[in-house]
């Protein structure tokens, strides 16, 4: 499964790597949003979308478009947990955000 997006007015397209997929716990959808959440800005709308859906002809592939589907979704801000683990936090920003 991938993940399409607007970006700028053209369809863009995140495909995880599978290894990265597999260090991650809940269902493949949960990761996927935990992936949006982490990969897109805060408020990107977004659909998953299956395999099977054919991306191969790049003939005219800046001209494709997004349009949103009923299974929209949008991006969401991480825990400050994730945020350090990915590096979009220091130690003491959230230290300073999470009071002991």
């Amino acid at each position: 499964m991938r993940l399409i997006y607007d970006n700028s007015g053209v369809a863009a397209v995140i495909i995880p790597a599978s290894k990265f997929l597999a260090q991650l716990e809940g269902t493949l959808e949960e990761k996927l949003i935990h992936i949006a959440n982490k990969d897109l800005p805060t408020g990107t709308k977004y659909e998953i979308i299956a395999d099977s859906v054919d991306l191969s002809d790049r003939t005219f592939r800046n001209a494709w478009t997004y349009t949103a589907g009923s299974d929209e979704k949008t991006s969401a801000d991480l825990s400050d947990e994730d945020k350090l683990k990915y590096n979009q936090m220091t130690q003491k920003e959230y230290d300073d955000a999470n009071p002991s």
